[in-house]
């Protein structure tokens, strides 16, 4: 009679876990559910950002990877930022500039002084707290005592546990220029649900947790991880479009930096040696980059307001 009794606990707990609504049983329900927030979408970029490493790796020891690839995802997919690679794409550009300098690139390469685009912002992802077992029970056991007897819910019910995996992501917005804090966004996130081992999802975050891979995509602390970041990306973005400068604005704001002429140069109308003369400079002129380049030729304005082209090679920082 105990065994029977056993039995039809189990099977009824079978059927009270089959009668759950879609929305408990993570990742069966693809639908959005009500307070996900939209991913933003912008017409233009707000400016480029470059993603710089917390003092911390935090993601190590949650078997994650490093999480520049979501933010590089969000930024991609929303149009609202472009990311300049500061860690290996400029390490690779850097072996194309090692290629040119020694001659080994073909002609017209372009690849040398002047060509990257400098970043308007810095962000850092950080993670105030996560919990990848806060107080729960495995239910792992009743698989193992009832899984000859009842087949496949044995094998189901093993897979079966009890979980609150939460997490608090943090954005910080730095001005690459002045190197403000401009702003800290937060996205918090959490699961409290019975979890299957096979469970997915595919609504809003959970997609890009299987883009970006390494251990967010199939593991529980990973997709809480992605959604708190997810929303704290949504969190940034609107902090931006309602009080960051833009990037053109942050340039503007910041001044126009000033480059010395370290030869004696011709100002022409257009970008070649042919082009008519505007004016001619001195060593130790001022000239002001308008940001418009055509290979080693820059547009840049005077002192007086005169706007012309340069050759880049002939001027310099202080």
């Amino acid at each position: 009679m105990r065994r029977l009794s056993s039995l039809a606990s189990a099977v009824g707990l079978a059927a009270v876990l089959c009668a759950q609504p879609a929305s408990a049983q993570y990742g069966t329900d693809k639908k959005k559910p009500e307070g996900t927030p939209e991913l933003p979408q912008c017409d233009k970029p707000l400016g480029r950002a470059a993603i710089k490493e917390p003092q911390r790796d935090w993601w190590t020891g949650l078997g994650l990877s490093n999480p520049e690839t979501l933010l590089k995802l969000f930024a991609s997919r929303s149009n609202c930022l472009r990311i300049v690679d500061r860690n290996a794409g400029l390490a690779m550009r850097n072996e194309e500039t090692a290629l040119g300098a020694s001659g080994d690139l073909r002609r017209g390469s372009n690849i040398g002084k002047g060509q990257v685009a400098g970043a308007d912002f810095f962000i850092v992802p950080d993670l105030a707290n996560s919990n990848a077992n806060a107080g729960g029970n495995n239910l792992s056991g009743v698989g193992n005592s009832f899984g000859r007897r009842l087949g496949g819910f044995g094998a189901l019910a093993g897979s079966i546990s009890t979980k609150r995996s939460e997490a608090q992501a943090l954005i910080t917005l730095v001005d690459a220029r002045s190197t403000e804090q401009l702003y800290v966004a937060e996205g918090t996130a959490q699961k409290t649900d019975i979890s299957f081992g096979a469970g997915g999802g595919s609504y809003g975050w959970s997609g890009f947790a299987a883009l970006a891979g390494g251990g967010y995509s199939n593991t529980d602390i990973g997709k809480v991880v992605t959604a708190a970041y997810f929303n704290a990306f949504v969190d940034l973005v609107h902090y931006m479009q309602k009080d960051a400068p833009t990037g053109e604005q942050a340039s503007q704001a910041a001044g126009i930096q000033a480059y010395t002429v370290k030869q004696a140069i011709v100002m022409r109308k257009t970008p070649s040696p042919q082009a008519a003369q505007v004016r001619s400079f001195k060593i130790g002129d001022m000239v002001y980059p308008t940001g418009q380049k055509n290979g080693i030729w820059w547009e840049v304005d005077d002192e007086n307001g005169n706007r012309g082209w340069v050759s880049s090679a002939m001027i310099a920082t202080h």
